[in-house]
């Protein structure tokens, strides 16, 4: 578990968001902050709304009242494309790499778009990857459909670090992973993050595992914040029912 002393003014800011599929409601209001370097969960059962709040931050989903700032600029209506441009990453929970593709070709392809990267950096950036996780230097030449569940939601990992985001987004890590896994993974990325100056915002049902890498927790209910609280304070709790 980290502590946090983060003071910044925040990185990501959500404030008041609603958002609709059709005529039902799934996000009521929903107001939350990511400092620079930070990283913090969002915890909540299946159908709580979390996966809908990482899409409304990327752009995937458009609001339908309320504002989300990114880096001192408006980007409620900006696209999907103009905020992975300007440094947000999305590691979606389901099928993450390209399976078709092998290991390194799916590396390289997390810095499809960055301006001004030579052909030197992008693999400087991939050797980087491959320090983080070695056991994906390890399977560069296989087919990524090939790998285990934690080699893939490694490779996943290394997609987004190879893009250098400001923010990544991170639904359900855990999916389908043995919790040592997750725990490891997970250490070594809030490590990776720290060192680039990264922050994360990651969607959880693993409730502990979230609390040893998180600074600060949300806990969303029903399509709503119900609570907030520090990390330090959330790992004392013996249940998290009353959020739930």
């Amino acid at each position: 578990m980290i502590e946090s002393s983060v003071v910044q003014t925040p990185l990501l800011s959500v404030r008041d968001i609603s958002v609709r599929y059709a005529k039902r409601e799934v996000l009521h209001g929903v107001t939350l902050d990511v400092r620079p370097g930070e990283i913090v969960a969002v915890l909540g059962h299946n159908g709580a709304g979390k996966t809908t709040l990482l899409n409304t931050v990327l752009g995937i989903n458009k609001p339908t009242s309320g504002s989300i700032e990114f880096d001192g600029a408006p980007v409620t209506s900006r696209s999907v494309r103009a905020n992975v441009l300007t440094g947000m990453s999305l590691t979606a929970a389901e099928r993450p790499v390209f399976r078709e593709l092998t290991v390194v070709s799916n590396l390289r392809l997390g810095a499809y778009g960055a301006k001004g990267l030579s052909k030197a950096d992008l693999e400087d950036r991939v050797e980087d990857v491959f320090s983080t996780f070695p056991r994906l230097r390890e399977r560069s030449g296989q087919l990524a459909g090939s790998l285990s569940g934690g080699e893939q939601r490694m490779l996943a990992l290394g997609i987004a670090l190879v893009s250098r985001p400001k923010l990544m987004l991170l639904d359900e890590p855990s999916v389908g992973l043995a919790p040592a896994v997750v725990q490891d993974i997970l250490s070594t990325l809030a490590e990776r993050c720290e060192t680039l100056g990264m922050s994360i915002l990651v969607v959880e049902q693993n409730v502990r595992s979230a609390l040893r890498v998180a600074h600060r927790v949300y806990y969303l209910r029903m399509g709503a914040v119900v609570h907030d609280e520090i990390s330090a304070v959330a790992a004392e709790r013996e249940s998290f029912w009353e959020f739930f």
